[in-house]
């Protein structure tokens, strides 16, 4: 179903460049990127009345990584820029079950298989050539199965947060390139900030790509019992992102 979405989404996410592209003016500039995020994940899922305490270092991402994928466009001139981005990472791995029957919390050894899909939509005003503000909107929706012996809880939510940042971008040494963005919100979580750093090389006019490192943080709860979701999670990481500008 995911991988659906996903070709839906791309879908979508081209045809949206051709249509800017043949109405392009020429104060507007247009870069759309690929990106892998090699995301590890730090702190608590729960699901039910189980708890899952994760600890997935980046190094141990490709022992435990499903499938990763995002996509980047933006649009922007001398005083404003708008940001689309979609990213999904789906992840299994063995984990200490925290199960609570009453008072009493029993820790078994179980496994959790996360989805989780992150949609960005944001505006920016230009201060400056390099500097601008954002304001910027996330939808989540996450998927947690959690498994101990031959008994798997399974939920799902999704939410959406408001946010307020900045962006740095800069050109330095010919064809390289930086970039620093940070930001902080709050909505369905209680609360989430975000922060991106990159280098990156331009090999055309067309064509470039940058490294990056990540950081998703997400404090997440709701409902009890049956009912009770948590999504308090540290995500982090480098990713590559192949850019392409017109």
């Amino acid at each position: 179903m995911y991988f659906k979405k996903l070709k839906i989404l791309l879908i979508i996410f081209i045809s949206v460049i051709g249509l800017i592209d043949i109405e392009a003016q020429s104060d507007w500039e247009f870069n759309a990127s690929i990106y892998g995020w090699f995301a590890g994940i730090d702190g608590t899922v729960g699901v039910a009345t189980k708890d899952v305490q994760v600890d997935a270092t980046p190094s141990d991402l490709f022992n435990n990584l499903d499938f990763t994928m995002g996509g980047h466009f933006e649009a922007r001139n001398l005083k404003v820029s708008f940001i689309a981005d979609v990213f999904y990472i789906g992840l299994g791995r063995e984990s200490q079950v925290e199960k609570t029957i009453g008072r009493t919390t029993i820790i078994k050894t179980g496994s959790l298989d996360l989805d989780e899909w992150v949609i960005e939509g944001t505006i920016g005003y230009r201060i400056s050539k390099e500097f601008e503000v954002l304001l910027a909107t996330r939808f989540y929706d996450i998927i947690a199965d959690i498994q101990i012996s031959d008994t798997t809880t399974s939920n799902g939510e999704n939410w959406f947060d408001g946010f307020i940042g900045a962006r740095y971008l800069t050109d330095f040494a010919d064809d390289w390139y930086t970039s620093i963005r940070a930001d902080i919100g709050l909505g369905g979580s209680s609360f989430a900030w975000f922060t991106n750093a990159g280098l990156g090389y331009r090999f055309s006019k067309l064509f470039s790509l940058s490294l990056d490192y990540r950081i998703l943080s997400v404090d997440y709860e709701v409902g009890s019992g049956i009912n009770y979701f948590k999504y308090d999670t540290f995500n982090h990481g480098f990713g590559l992102a192949a850019t392409f500008s017109f």
